[in-house]
């Protein structure tokens, strides 16, 4: 396996416990795509620093571990500026990536279909754009001979190609949400309502959706095995249900919005099945279920909840009890308990979204 480094700047020194739950998440990522990571390296202070991210001293600490095990990237779970990774990068002299980066290339390597191709492309170009830009800015500054000299008319090129790139992109986008709106308006005229099937990845959110449509969606241990929406009705038609794209911890807001159409799903539905693994540890899933909240309430859709806590046969009786105590977290709105796997209480599931139709 590929090597990597992980670092991370936490700014509060109050938490020991969250900071090393987002750690094991993106280095669980970090295996997806083939690496091993063999060191991490954390920093406590107030906020990261405008050069490095972490302070000078931390930076060339780092750059001392990657001297010597000569890895092939260096991770920050914190998300970069364009200025902290090209002078991280300079440092090292080895490829820097933030947590942004790893989850938009394990969509890259799952991505099959036209559509979320073009929602990754578009948001790789904009997550790299002041990236490319201020690389090229400093090669430009560098080679400058005079007014308009050929240095200046390359970065000019350069940033041009980019604007194009994303207008297509955008455009073609654009031509496909419009057909979208259009089947989900039929839908709503149909007077059926639509389901939504939401959450984390690798909660068995496409497990669910084949068991209740009868449909063979491809199911991976891989994280994020779903990056385009699929409708299909139930109850005779009665009722839609949709699966959608998964998340992940701190979800960067720029990747949820450059998936606006899953988005549209979302915001469309009347009802979102919002799931998650059972067996998780407790800390781990209320920090899930605090952030999908806060996420939902922004979108504005957090009155449409019903929660779902998948994969109960992995976990001992105690441990659902455990699991009931979050109820007291989500409020009024409605759990489930399941397994879909070995068809535990999918029926009363099932009663619920039959009530909804």
């Amino acid at each position: 396996m590929r090597k990597a480094i992980l670092c991370m700047v936490k700014t509060d020194i109050h938490d020991h416990v969250a900071y090393l739950v987002k750690l094991r998440e993106l280095e669980k990522l970090l295996t997806t795509l083939g690496y091993n990571t063999i060191k991490k390296i954390v920093q406590s202070r107030l906020k990261p620093t405008v050069n490095y991210c972490v302070g000078k001293g931390k930076a060339y600490e780092i750059k001392d571990a990657v001297d010597k095990n000569k890895p092939d990237i260096v991770v920050f779970y914190n998300i970069l500026t364009s200025k902290q990774r090209y002078n991280l990068e300079k440092l090292f002299g080895a490829p820097v990536y933030d947590r942004y980066d790893v989850v938009l290339e394990i969509f890259k390597e799952a991505a099959t279909d036209k559509l979320s191709k073009l929602q990754i492309e578009l948001a790789s170009i904009e997550k790299e754009f002041p990236y490319v830009k201020l690389r090229a800015s400093m090669k430009y500054l560098r080679h400058k001979a005079g007014f308009r000299g050929p240095g200046e008319y390359a970065y000019h090129k350069t940033i041009s190609a980019l604007h194009k790139r994303i207008k297509r992109i955008r455009g073609e986008i654009e031509k496909i949400k419009k057909r979208k709106k259009m089947q989900i308006d039929r839908i709503k005229e149909m007077g059926a309502p639509i389901v939504c099937i939401s959450g984390y990845y690798n909660a068995g959110k496409t497990s669910l959706f084949n068991e209740l449509t009868g449909c063979r969606k491809p199911v991976s241990d891989m994280p994020f095995t779903t990056l385009s929406s699929k409708y299909s009705s139930i109850f005779n038609g009665n009722l839609y249900l949709v699966d959608t794209i998964g998340f992940v911890l701190d979800q960067d807001p720029r990747l949820i919005q450059s998936f606006e159409l899953n988005l549209m799903d979302i915001r469309s539905s009347n009802r979102l099945l919002v799931m998650f693994d059972a067996s998780d540890r407790r800390e781990v899933l209320k920090l899930k279920v605090d952030m999908l909240l806060r996420m939902y309430r922004e979108i504005g859709v957090d009155d449409k909840i019903t929660f779902v806590f998948n994969k109960i046969d992995k976990i001992k009786e105690r441990r659902i009890e455990e699991l009931k105590k979050i109820e007291s977290f989500v409020g009024d709105k409605p759990v489930f308990y399941i397994s879909v796997r070995q068809d535990m209480n999918v029926e009363e599931l099932v009663k619920h979204l039959k009530d909804l139709s």
